[in-house]
């Protein structure tokens, strides 16, 4: 080998070493894409949320009116209390067919439109508006259908009922938005000219993007009309100026649903920040070290003094580079599992969270139209009081439905967030739950014992120890064929145990029934115990599952309260069953 053929290794290497990081380039472009895409997704389904939201509001405001079209105080309540709910919308508003009079506000000349076409015949006037401020007062009376930018969208929704969005205008405070309308007519009165009403919200499109925090820097959002005009845009700070011959990724989505349509576009400048500078590093040490390696190979072939030497130090930079990636390594397992508790953690927060959310939303918008479904049937048997007609009965029947909706609604709002739990406190919601069980029906007696402040914790600690009685209390019932079960719940701060002191919690469920194979079954089968596991575990605390003495099951728990270093720190984890549980009777 002689020295005339390094440049041609070196050229090589070189290679090879560009192909490497254009592939970790890649991998990070793709990466990147990825993300934008899934950003891309989350903005269009939030608008697409917001779009259903509107129409959903829309067709309830329309049913409302439909129903009770004198009551002003209901409406404007209802309205007023949509407005709060949902910021996106600017005002709701109601127009109401009606013969051309002659009068000089809002007529179709004024607007340079044709008067006698048969479209103009009649008027729709505003008679209702919320908010009712100085700001909007003048929009009162004035006729929509003789204004340019209204026309075809309000003869589309008169002619065919449906939701139909207007195009795109100037609000009051210079900021851009449109109207989504729907005609419909009065209730229980048979459709004619004389009964036509037109229900419209008029929406800030400024609203109708989300929080745009999570975005990257050098990132913008586009919000475009079906004509592409620019209805909203929102640009990420950036604190430095990439060059323009940087690529740039794009990505497009269209929400075209209940009459509204909107095309979204996210655009990320491909800069410094979007590389990992970590990986390209271990690549260009990795591919150092090759070329050194092969270097010193090729130098080992041309003097045998200088081989030998070679391999020595090849040898010993290849040991450094072991018990360095060693090292690395473990740090980097003790971090993962660091981080496997605290995503444990936001998982368990995050599954409450959706439950106590899900609760609501059943609260809210299904308890909502359950008494609207009931107070129609109880119009309907007010209309007909007569016990044997028809539409008594299927009135009384439609009551009697709804009104089992609602009861099982409420048991499902009980198991998903139970409502003690943050009106009465952790012994309440216990108490709660243990009556739901319905122990007595099974033949089972229940002995609890509660000691300490269990009242005076953070949400946390509440939802933990509830969720692991609710569990508990469900295998016993339909698995262990108990007759007495014990519930003991302390809050202390004296002496220590499992290397727990300071205030703590201990919890301790037993039973005396036909228990199971502990080792062979416990958390290999199911979710529920090793849920309660990682429940205590994401706190910091001990979890123990045994016999209790000779029959039944026994599971133990002890959490330290305020202990967020010990959770995190897996030195501090405790074995599930390595020590015997102490006798509780």
């Amino acid at each position: 080998m002689h020295r005339s053929y390094f440049p041609f290794v070196t050229m090589g290497w070189l290679i090879l070493t560009l192909i490497m990081v254009g592939l970790s380039l890649y991998t990070d472009y793709s990466k990147l894409k990825k993300n934008l895409s899934n950003d891309a997704q989350f903005v269009y389904s939030s608008i697409y949320e917001k779009a259903y939201i509107n129409e959903v509001l829309l067709q309830s405001f329309t049913v409302l009116v439909s129903s009770t079209p004198n009551d002003q105080k209901s409406i404007r309540s209802f309205a007023n209390e949509m407005r709060k709910r949902y910021p996106h919308i600017e005002r709701l508003q109601i127009q109401h067919q009606q013969k051309a009079d002659g009068g000089n506000f809002g007529r179709a000349e004024n607007f340079h439109i044709d008067p006698t076409q048969n479209d103009f015949n009649d008027r729709f006037p505003i008679t209702f508006i919320e908010p009712l401020n100085p700001d909007t007062r003048y929009l009162l009376n004035k006729d929509l259908l003789a204004d340019p930018v209204f026309t075809e969208t309000i003869r589309f929704g008169r002619k065919y009922h449906q939701p139909v969005t207007s195009p795109p205008f100037l609000l009051d405070n210079n900021k851009i938005g449109y109207a989504l309308f729907l005609a419909f007519f009065e209730r229980n009165t048979a459709p004619s000219p004389d009964n036509l009403y037109i229900a419209s919200l008029v929406i800030n499109t400024e609203g109708m993007l989300p929080n745009t925090s999570f975005l990257s820097e050098h990132t913008s959002i586009s919000l475009m009309d079906e004509n592409g005009e620019i209805l909203d845009q929102h640009l990420s700070a950036s604190t430095t100026k990439l060059p323009a011959w940087l690529p740039s990724l794009a990505e497009h989505r269209t929400v075209n649903r209940f009459g509204q349509s909107f095309e979204i576009t996210i655009v990320h400048k491909f800069g410094p920040k979007n590389i990992n500078l970590g990986m390209l590093l271990i690549l260009l040490s990795a591919s150092l070290a090759v070329y050194f390696m092969l270097t010193a190979y090729l130098r080992q072939k041309v003097k045998a003094a200088v081989e030998h030497s070679s391999i020595y130090e090849t040898l010993k930079n290849a040991r450094q580079q072991l018990e360095i990636r060693i090292h690395t390594r473990t740090r980097e397992l003790r971090e993962q599992l660091i981080e496997n508790r605290r995503l444990t953690h936001q998982i368990l927060a995050v599954q409450e969270r959706e439950r106590r959310n899900l609760s609501r939303e059943l609260h809210d918008e299904l308890g909502q139209s359950l008494t609207a479904i009931r107070t129609d049937a109880k119009i309907l048997k007010r209309i007909h009081p007569e016990e044997n007609s028809l539409v008594n009965q299927t009135a009384e029947s439609i009551d009697a439905i709804a009104q089992n909706i609602y009861d099982v609604t409420y048991g499902m709002m009980r198991a998903l967030r139970p409502s003690a739990l943050d009106d009465l406190g952790l012994v309440d919601a216990i108490q709660e739950c243990i009556i739901s069980n319905r122990f007595a029906e099974h033949g089972i007696s229940l002995h609890n014992d509660y000691r300490g402040a269990l009242n005076e914790m953070s949400e946390d600690y509440n939802i933990t120890l509830f969720r692991l009685a609710q569990e508990a209390f469900s295998n016993i019932i339909k698995y262990a064929q108990a007759r007495n079960v014990w519930l003991d719940i302390h809050r202390t701060s004296q002496g220590q145990r499992r290397e727990i002191c300071g205030d703590r919690l201990e919890i301790m469920i037993s039973d005396d029934g036909c228990g199971f194979d502990i080792e062979k079954d416990a958390f290999k089968k199911g979710f529920g115990l090793i849920g309660m596991r990682e429940r205590v575990r994401a706190l910091g605390g001990f979890f123990q599952i045994s016999k209790n003495h000779d029959r039944g099951t026994r599971i133990i728990a002890i959490i330290p309260l305020g202990a967020e270093v010990a959770a995190n720190d897996p030195e501090t984890a405790t074995p599930d069953q390595e020590e015997s549980a102490e006798p509780a009777h």
